[in-house]
């Protein structure tokens, strides 16, 4: 008897849930009702006002119907189309911010090859601008963008907003007087690493592997290189921390 009275209960509540969606059809079949009961009395004339009312509002909530499913179907193909329009510029921006994490892996290295060993023994050849990422020029502008869902917005904010910052460390640190080229790779690295973890959430919901699948199956998917710098960018840090703690073992002359 209880597990029927909670049955009843959520059924209820389904019901008046449903009612208060549907308004219109809730009504007309109240209408409805009310016309069978009058055909059996003597204001059967009645009963044809009220079918004729609850028709009406039959139709008004088919129309309602209609247009929710339209109005659904045109936002998720205009979410669709955005995506898609947008799709390109961020896989270029996380191809470059890719490219950017893996020429800071040896740079760092060389960099803490040299600190440890207490002089230049690998000099790079990177420049400033081999560390400057791509910028969106569709972003923020497009109508596009706001077709967006809250999700794939908050996602391209978020990766975006962190070109921005890796940007403005390269721009303002770079051979900065008085700074370690080991501080400064380390900080590049850092911050592209973060983009990288930002850009995953933005391959997903783009859509981009199925958009851009590699050129050949031996390049393996965007997201594939990115783990396989993320796992070598942990490396050379666990290298950089063990050859610290050499040079600090050692005694001072």
């Amino acid at each position: 008897m209880q597990k029927i009275g909670i049955c009843i209960k959520l059924a209820a509540v389904s019901g008046l849930s449903y009612i208060r969606k549907n308004p219109h059809m809730a009504l007309a079949a109240l209408l409805f009702l009310a016309g069978i009961a009058f055909l059996s009395t003597k204001v059967s004339t009645i009963s044809g006002a009220l079918f004729g009312a609850g028709a009406s509002l039959l139709g008004a909530w088919v129309t309602e119907l209609n247009n929710r499913r339209s109005n659904s179907e045109d936002k998720a193909r205009r979410e669709s189309e955005a995506r898609r329009y947008l799709a390109p510029e961020l896989n270029r921006t996380i191809e470059r911010v890719l490219y950017i994490h893996q020429r800071a892996i040896p740079t760092f290295s060389s960099a803490s090859i040299a600190y440890a060993a207490g002089e230049q023994i690998v000099k790079p050849n990177d420049l400033q601008k081999d560390f400057i990422p791509y910028m969106p020029t569709l972003y923020p502008n497009a109508p596009q963008f706001r077709d967006l869902t809250g999700d794939d917005a908050t996602a391209l904010i978020a990766f975006y907003d962190s070109l921005h910052t890796l940007d403005k460390f390269v721009n303002e640190w770079w051979e900065r007087e008085g700074q370690l080229h080991i501080n400064i790779f380390n900080m590049i690295l850092t911050y592209s690493d973060e983009s990288l973890r930002f850009a995953e959430d933005c391959i997903q919901k783009f859509e981009l592997e199925k958009l851009y699948p590699p050129k050949y199956d031996s390049w393996g998917t965007l997201s594939s290189r990115i783990e396989c710098s993320k796992v070598s960018a942990i490396q050379a840090r666990e290298y950089h921390m063990a050859r610290l703690e050499t040079k600090n073992a050692k005694p001072a002359r």
